[in-house]
């Protein structure tokens, strides 16, 4: 039988129970600003949209069986996976994870061109939502409070 030993981190000399706790009075993690926390709300709804657009776009390509039916399923299928991903994602920025800023960051001056084309047509209200809510993300990423946790 052997124990596995468990050194404390150098960077921290509070035990792990006690930065693990969630603040009693917001109930979000001790330490994550409010301004991530709604990043963290906005990449989430982005991630809904996604997996729901995606789930409906494979269903759709199965039901109507287009001429390019493996184009139009694995487009559906790549939609439903940046949505789970955004999901993990939107999970690590609550959680202060350091990982999550670099893949919110690219994103969302992904989603800025994107928005921008969606803006002309029957897709302005879709362009005009990506193009909002990837301002308010990047804003909400890059502002003091928010970079003071990943600088941790």
């Amino acid at each position: 039988m052997s124990r596995r030993r468990t050194n404390p981190s150098p960077k921290s000399s509070a035990p792990a129970e006690a930065t693990a706790d969630a603040d009693p009075t917001t109930g979000r993690p001790a330490g994550t600003p409010a301004t991530l926390i709604a990043a963290a709300v906005v990449v989430g709804l982005e991630a809904l949209g996604a997996v729901v657009t995606g789930g409906w776009l494979t269903v759709e390509a199965i039901i109507t069986r287009p001429r390019g039916m493996g184009i139009a399923a694995s487009a559906g299928v790549f939609v439903l996976a940046a949505g789970v991903g955004l999901g993990f994602v939107a999970w690590g920025l609550r959680r202060g994870r350091r990982w999550s800023r670099g893949p919110v960051v690219a994103i969302q001056l992904l989603m800025l061109p994107l928005g921008y084309e969606l803006l002309s047509g029957s897709t302005t209200a879709v362009g005009a939502a990506m193009l909002v809510a990837a301002i308010v993300t990047l804003v909400l990423v890059l502002v003091p409070p928010s970079t003071a946790v990943f600088r941790e």
